[in-house]
């Protein structure tokens, strides 16, 4: 089965690659295939453009990208997959969709413990020097090599009618990013499920449910903003993900290509994911940005410290110093906000 849908993908890819491939009499030395994840237009496909004109330089057009619309070759969901069987050469992993695959990374979905995906980025980074098990994040079989890994912003709620306060929550239906952001919308009283962007956007614009928790470059990329008025700033379990490429193709470049891909890589992905983000909130007047008052803050930071357990006994089963990690992660968030 799972041959034959590889199989399947495969021939699809080829039909789409022979209907949009232009007429070239000198074909590139390595052609990466890359599927987009949102629609053309966005922040996110304006980066992979970029992203990819920089690959074609550092490979002298060696290498050349070419792209597919969004799930035209594989679901958002199966996208390591398709990378590492080789039907796409260039992957975008969002972690929380493969719940439990990516235990170090669900440390920054931790509700109430980023303030800011720079800042969690950051962290991270750091950890990954400290901790070299943060590291591990995919196995020989997934057969990709990771270029980067980021954390997203905290997610807040995206609705067409106003969330101010808490309370408002309980007996609405919503979708989230994650499985976390489902819990704790669960334990506020709605009802939730994990949504990719697509999805949500689909299910807003149909009535299906009241709004969206999920991070600001959802609203920007997935064009959340079309299909919701007013956003409530929560800041809840920050998404992670992983841009990564087929080891088979990464292991057609050179020594020299693949060091300048790795300086250029990290910077990339960090400035333009932190532009996406602010890009959301640009054109959205004041008054439709909501913030919780103060009580309703502390209360929620209150029914968050559950789930910061639950995760350090997630990590030490899988053979991470749980609590050491944690500590360590909220001292370094709390030490760069300050600077």
């Amino acid at each position: 089965m799972k041959f034959r849908k590889s199989t399947a993908c495969a021939l699809a890819l080829a039909a789409i690659v022979g209907l949009q491939a232009p007429i070239s009499t000198v074909a590139a030395e390595i052609e990466l295939k890359m599927q987009f994840a949102s629609p053309d237009g966005t922040p996110w496909n304006d980066m992979d453009r970029r992203f990819a004109k920089q690959i074609e330089e550092i490979t002298h057009n060696r290498a050349e990208v070419r792209f597919f619309p969004p799930n035209s070759v594989t679901p958002f969901g199966d996208w390591l997959q398709a990378t590492g069987s080789g039907v796409l050469d260039l992957g975008f992993v969002w972690h929380p969709v493969l719940q439990g695959k990516f235990v170090p990374m669900e440390l920054f979905g931790l509700p109430g413990l980023s303030p800011n995906q720079t800042i969690a980025t950051t962290v991270y980074w750091r950890l990954r020097d400290e901790f070299p098990e943060m590291t591990n994040l995919f196995k020989p079989e997934d057969n990709v090599v990771e270029l980067a890994t980021f954390v997203a912003m905290g997610a807040h709620l995206h609705t067409k009618e106003p969330i101010r306060e808490l309370s408002a929550i309980k007996g609405k239906v919503f979708g989230a990013q994650d499985a976390a952001g489902v819990k704790v919308l669960e334990e506020l009283g709605a009802s939730a499920t994990v949504m990719v962007g697509s999805d949500a956007y689909l299910a807003m614009q149909r009535g299906a449910i009241d709004g969206v928790l999920a991070a600001w470059g959802w609203v920007n990329n997935f064009k959340l903003n079309e299909v919701t008025e007013y956003h409530t700033l929560l800041n809840l379990n920050p998404g992670t993900y992983s841009t990564v490429m087929n080891k088979d193709t990464y292991d057609k470049l050179s020594d020299e290509e693949k060091a300048h891909l790795a300086d250029v890589t990290p910077m990339y992905f960090f400035y333009n994911t932190t532009n996406s983000a602010a890009a959301a909130t640009s054109s959205i007047p004041a008054e439709k940005i909501i913030s919780l008052s103060s009580e309703d803050q502390a209360s929620l930071t209150a029914q968050m410290q559950p789930h910061w357990a639950e995760w350090v006994a997630k990590a030490d089963a899988a053979g991470l110093p749980g609590q050491k990690i944690l500590d360590e992660a909220a001292w370094l968030m709390k030490l760069y906000d300050q600077n």
